[in-house]
């Protein structure tokens, strides 16, 4: 590229193509010529060349201007805050699970005033929640195996807010799997929140029912989805996105669900996404009519029936967002060793790095070692035969979640 400068802001190693001056009026009989040196310079001066032309392809160019610098320096601070800004610093996963149990504590002690404030007939501020809903995306962006595997995790006496916390952390996770941009899945998020928050107008005594619900029983628990829109309909303005997972979740893509009997396209994907979510954690949470099956076995039914209850394409995207065996998963390695997930392969599901901690065969503890099973070196335990329930062996899961 050409350049037209000052003969003062000429540089050794810059090459000149043009004087600007008639050959007549000076002595230097050379057309195109490379700087050699400062002298070189003082005698172009001399001659009394004002301005030259240099090619910076042939030689160097002038270096930036300090302004010009500190604008660069500037923009490229600039451009790094902002990715700063838009990308959740990463920590390890053991800090960011014991940032998850606070949070987790957090948000269920929110989502817990919101539905007492829905039992005494007060305002119910969904408002509230979008602090929470943020931070949730934060840590599910920068680790899912950590707000994901703790929420699952519950007492049985406070199901409804805390299974409102795991289906919002499972959402996001597999929404954040789809490729939604943070305000949608903020959206998604808020409104599995207070998806049951109708169940407030339902007596407690039906909602924990051990034995099996009557029709007109089952009619009066199915009445929580439209209550609850009522409720919140009249003190939040809702998305439609938010809207759409309350109404919804318990639609069916067969059209075998309720309240609307829709099936199929019918249902919207904040719908589909949430109904496949909700089942999930009801299935791996104990309940008063039937105990949790493990991880495993529940995305084994939710596989089974993609086609019929639930979308395949979003039941698919959803076992490779959580794992074939999510962390925290008991499993049987072919050593008889059990062992527990603690991290998952998302680029190889069956292989995924667990903590041995027991022999099956000896019903004793062993010393914790971890290993992680896509190493085809150092693993002397094998591959995974299946997973287990923690209650079958009398191992308390909480214990052995990963830490």
């Amino acid at each position: 590229m050409l350049r037209k400068i000052s003969v003062h802001e000429l540089l050794p190693g810059m090459y000149v193509v043009d004087l600007h001056k008639r050959w007549l009026e000076h002595n230097i009989w050379q057309k195109r010529f490379a700087i050699r040196d400062e002298a070189h310079v003082q005698r172009l001066i001399a001659e009394g060349i004002s301005e030259v032309s240099i090619d910076t392809e042939k030689g160097i160019d002038l270096p930036p201007s300090p302004v010009a610098r500190l604008n660069r320096l500037e923009q490229r601070f600039q451009s790094l805050a902002e990715r700063v800004k838009s990308e959740p610093r990463q920590v390890s996963l053991g800090e960011e699970r014991r940032r998850a149990g606070r949070l987790l504590g957090e948000a269920s002690g929110t989502v817990t005033d919101l539905m007492l404030a829905a039992q005494a007939g007060r305002d119910v501020d969904a408002a509230r929640l979008e602090p929470i809903v943020g931070k949730m995306i934060e840590s599910v962006i920068r680790n899912p195996d950590a707000l994901v595997p703790l929420a699952r995790l519950k007492q049985m006496d406070a199901y409804a807010t805390e299974h409102a916390v795991a289906t919002a952390s499972l959402i996001i996770a597999l929404g954040h799997q789809q490729g939604l941009a943070q305000p949608e899945l903020e959206k998604l998020a808020l409104g599995t929140l207070v998806k049951d928050v109708g169940q407030a107008a339902i007596d407690a005594r039906l909602m924990t029912k051990p034995g099996m619900l009557s029709q007109a029983e089952y009619s009066v628990v199915q009445s929580h989805v439209e209550e609850g829109l009522a409720v919140l309909e009249a003190t939040t303005r809702l998305s439609e996105t938010s809207v759409a997972v309350v109404l919804e979740h318990h639609e069916r893509y067969n059209g075998c669900g309720y309240p609307y009997r829709m099936a199929g396209d019918e249902i919207s994907p904040a719908g589909r996404m949430a109904a496949i979510v909700d089942a999930y954690d009801a299935m791996t949470s104990d309940r008063p009519y039937r105990p949790a099956i493990s991880p495993s076995h529940a995305l084994r039914q939710l596989y089974n029936q993609g086609g019929t209850q639930f979308d395949p394409t979003l039941v698919a995207a959803f076992v490779k967002t959580i794992g074939i065996y999510p962390v925290g998963t008991l499993v049987l390695l072919e050593s008889g060793h059990l062992a527990v997930v603690d991290e998952v392969h998302h680029d190889n599901l069956l292989t995924p790095v667990v903590r041995v901690i027991y022999h099956s065969e000896r019903r004793q503890y062993v010393a914790p070692v971890e290993v992680d099973l896509s190493r085809k070196v150092g693993n002397h335990y094998g591959q995974i035969v299946r997973a287990e329930n923690y209650e079958r062996w009398g191992i308390s899961p909480l214990r052995w979640q990963p830490a």
